[in-house]
């Protein structure tokens, strides 16, 4: 997947087609890489790093909410979700773990034709959405882009990051480059995403499974 970041680099530290013992390779790599969880550290320097989070705190119920009519540079209101919300009979509530379905993810699978993933854009929070959200509270918001708000890539600096901002300062977390969300049948699962206790960290990789 394009990463935005440095690519990963591995190593073999210990190879047994060099003859010795074992297989040990070395990673190293940004904790924002691929599917992670940003812990609120990442935009908020006093508040707790990834380690420090509760392990219990990406387990349990999830909505998955259908915005993949949503293509592109597009926003999200908090009319969308409500909308949702009235056609689906399903309502978002208080400590779930919203996984937003957009198909970004698709994109993944264009190799070296980034463009379709980094420049052309993707679904992104208004202030208003986000907002909406927060009032529930939801417990975590994932999505299958590289971030739920709208950056430039080439000028981060130009960002607000009202979603980051919002959410990390009320120790809601946020989940990001998922996929595989189509594969989740209805609205309703259980998730399990354990970052890693990587101390001092403003991230973690994680694996999410969803329980259905």
């Amino acid at each position: 997947m394009p990463v935005g970041l440095p690519d990963p680099q591995f190593d073999a530290f210990l190879s047994q087609g060099r003859g010795d013992v074992a297989n040990v390779e070395l990673l190293k790599m940004s904790v924002h890489t691929a599917t992670h969880c940003d812990a609120p550290f990442h935009f908020f320097s006093e508040l707790c790093h990834v380690d420090k989070l509760p392990p219990e705190c990406l387990i349990g119920p999830a909505v998955v909410v259908d915005m993949t009519h949503k293509r592109g540079s597009v926003p999200i209101e908090a009319q969308d979700f409500q909308k949702w919300e009235l056609e689906s009979g399903e309502r978002i509530r208080g400590g779930d773990a919203l996984l937003l379905h957009t198909g970004h993810s698709r994109n993944w699978k264009l190799g070296e034709a980034a463009s379709a993933y980094w420049e052309q854009g993707w679904p992104h929070l208004t202030g208003g959405a986000v907002d909406y959200l927060a009032s529930k509270p939801i417990r975590a918001l994932g999505v299958e882009s590289f971030d739920p708000d709208w950056v430039d890539p080439r000028d981060l600096s130009s960002a607000h990051f009202p979603t980051h901002r919002t959410f990390l300062a009320r120790g809601i977390l946020i989940i990001e480059n998922l996929t595989n969300l189509d594969k989740i049948p209805g609205t309703r699962c259980q998730i399990i995403a354990l970052p890693l206790k990587l101390k001092g960290c403003s991230g973690s990789p994680v694996r999410v499974v969803a329980v259905v």
